[in-house]
């Protein structure tokens, strides 16, 4: 007999191969190390049991991934599973040849006790993706970021309080000591099974499959925007690790750095990470892996994401893209804060504001890596015939934006434009109302010039005479068979969606 569930199950999604739907799902268990036993039910004539495979042993808790996979069909597919002969669960496939419905959301926790004060329902957002979800099933969830805040690290740990009490010079020479580490560890493990165990969210990770992309918080406030000093110390790189392995472990639901299932995996340091699902392709990208205080990505993660990305526009495929959704965790269209962070002259970590600018994809730091982003999917548009729209979260408001190219070298003008997305936070408070204010009034509505022939823009936030939505969110992306998004933001306190349509390109 195995031991008792303590979290889970939270499906995964791990590619389309073939007409296959992969799928797997987390569980946590406590006390015995017999595996799991998950069946899956077709119809009552077609069940079968998962493979499980043990990813790592915690004291007394074991945490198990259970892989399986759907066959496609015409139709779109309910399919039923039992955990250990007692709980029932369900999700559903789509038919093949369709595209999923998906649902989007970021920032699903708050920075410290005291802002966990200030919210009054806290998990009122998945309460509203359940009641959708039940009304028009999701076949993938996105999680763009902040799964997790990690940032009570410092304060819940002695050693690491005692640590940031003493001068700089001494902190950058302390060892991660076996107590550090411990504690540490501790920390992000029971951190993932308060998250993943809560009644609402648990409800619909159970569900949804899902595919997740970590940002700062997962990790800890900032990270990657520090002194390279700071970045390299040991107590840092300590952290660091323990909360990369917790996030490959809960987020991933890999048993190492390369246990993605069929998603194309870019960089060696980074999970930059791709998938191909017939007319939509998905690339999520790694902000953090790789990042410092002057770049975003490695060279080898950029050189294996354009390689990707030339195969994926090759003719010769029998499925070629009709829409590729980027999935950026922070906004890369966004109202210009360059001239608030060059007025901050602030070492990293002092101030929350002064790290979020830095982490910016509009950070003067990270300009020119942010021009060959935009460059480079508007070469993949134009060359491929696919519309490109990004995906992001990280704000805590909800806006939408474009680039605008006016390259004359190319003959289909649609490739000139590409739509972004943001939706945040699904927890988290959004700013207050006086920075909102300010934002609105005195950034939101400029037009930026991101280079001689690119400029880019925020847009009224539809059904509104605003730009930007400072209430709690997440979003709904509806793909049809012309490859049309409608996409929906389902906002708290509100009856109806805010609704936008991206239009395929024309034939």
């Amino acid at each position: 007999m195995s031991g008792k569930i303590i979290v889970g199950p939270i499906l995964g999604f791990r590619g389309l191969k073939e007409g296959r739907w992969y799928t797997s799902a987390l569980l946590v268990l406590r006390g015995e190390a017999t595996p799991p036993k998950l069946t899956i039910s077709i119809n009552p004539t077609n069940q079968f049991e998962a493979e499980a495979f043990l990813l790592k042993t915690y004291a007394d808790y074991f945490v198990w991934r259970l892989d399986w996979w759907i066959v496609q069909t015409d139709k779109e597919q309910k399919i039923n599973y039992i955990v250990n002969n007692d709980q029932n669960y369900y999700y559903v496939v789509p038919a093949q040849n369709s595209n999923p419905r998906i649902c989007y959301g970021s920032c699903f926790g708050v920075y410290n006790l005291k802002d966990l004060n200030k919210v009054r329902k806290k998990n009122a957002l998945w309460k509203i993706l359940h009641r959708v979800h039940q009304e028009k099933p999701y076949h993938l969830f996105f999680l763009g970021g902040d799964q997790i805040y990690s940032d009570q690290v410092w304060d819940a740990i002695k050693p690491l309080r005692e640590w940031l009490s003493k001068s700089l010079k001494k902190r950058l020479q302390a060892p991660f000591t076996n107590d550090m580490q411990q504690q540490v560890e501790q920390f992000y493990f029971k951190l993932y099974l308060h998250m993943w165990g809560q009644k609402q969210p648990a409800a619909m990770l159970s569900q949804i499959p899902t595919l997740m992309m970590w940002d700062d918080h997962d990790i800890f406030d900032g990270w990657g925007s520090y002194t390279p000093e700071q970045q390299a110390c040991a107590v840092f790189q300590g952290i660091y690790a323990q909360a990369r392995e917790h996030f490959r472990l809960f987020q991933l639901q890999a048993k190492d750095n390369y246990d993605l299932g069929s998603a194309a995996l870019f960089g060696k340091e980074g999970y930059t990470y791709a998938h191909h699902l017939g007319d939509l392709a998905l690339v999520a990208l790694d902000l953090r892996s790789e990042r410092t205080q002057n770049q975003v990505m490695s060279p080898e993660t950029w050189y294996q994401l354009q390689l990707w990305l030339n195969n994926l526009q090759n003719p010769s495929e029998s499925t070629p893209c009709k829409h590729l959704l980027v999935m950026s965790g922070i906004s890369i269209v966004n109202a210009d804060l360059t001239l608030l962070e060059a007025a901050i002259n602030l070492e990293p970590g002092q101030q929350r504001m002064e790290d979020d600018l830095k982490d910016q994809w509009l950070s003067l730091a990270h300009h020119e890596e942010r021009l060959r982003l935009i460059q480079s999917l508007f070469q993949f548009s134009r060359e491929a015939g696919c519309r490109v729209t990004i995906v992001s979260g990280d704000a805590h408001v909800a806006f939408t934006g474009y680039l605008e190219s006016k390259s004359n070298s190319t003959t289909n003008e649609e490739a000139n434009i590409i739509n972004q997305l943001t939706s945040s936070a699904m927890v988290n408070l959004p700013p207050p109302t006086l920075v909102l204010y300010m934002m609105e009034k005195l950034l939101a509505g400029k037009t930026e010039k991101v280079n001689a022939t690119i400029t880019a823009r925020l847009s009224y936030f539809p059904g509104t005479n605003r730009r930007l939505l400072g209430s709690r969110n997440w979003l709904s992306l509806t793909i049809d068979e012309q490859s049309s998004i409608s996409a929906e933001w389902y906002v708290e306190g509100e009856i109806k969606p805010h609704a936008k349509v991206i239009p395929p390109f024309k034939s």
